[in-house]
């Protein structure tokens, strides 16, 4: 079962490099500028560093009638995506988990224990049996 927790975690930190990472290199983009998908135009333009190539990618943004504001909208919606997608992957596993039964709490712990358990007539003895008559709380000055 740990295999596929692991594996799923996996799986969402992969799909979320996957969206995040759709961005596009000057060999690629002077190959064919437009074979290069708007997201990745946009999300190129918006984060390198070299003016050059920044200006050669705002020049096709704008070729294909789009703007700068419309680019960054459209890279804060994919982010935006990305990081529902991260984390409904993370409650998925984490439901996974607890369906396994590694949730922790629950469970009735007594806050003083008793020589097999046995402080009232309804808790079970270290030997699984029934306390009743033989519990702290049935015999006479048993607090």
């Amino acid at each position: 079962m740990k295999i596929r927790l692991i594996a799923r975690a996996a799986g969402a930190a992969v799909l979320s490099l996957a969206v995040s990472g759709c961005t596009t290199t000057p060999a690629e983009f002077n190959a064919k500028p437009s074979a290069v998908s708007k997201a990745a135009l946009c999300k190129t333009a918006l984060e390198t560093t070299d003016p050059a190539f920044q200006f050669q990618l705002v020049a096709e943004v704008n070729r294909r009638g789009m703007n700068m504001l419309e680019c960054q909208q459209m890279v804060a919606q994919q982010k935006q995506a990305a990081a529902a997608l991260v984390a409904l992957a993370l409650v998925g596993t984490a439901a996974a988990v607890c369906a396994n039964g590694n949730c922790g709490g629950g469970g009735y712990t007594p806050y003083r224990q008793y020589p097999g358990n046995c402080y009232s007539y309804y808790d079970r003895a270290a030997d699984g049996s029934l306390c009743g008559n033989r519990s702290a709380m049935s015999r006479p000055g048993g607090w």
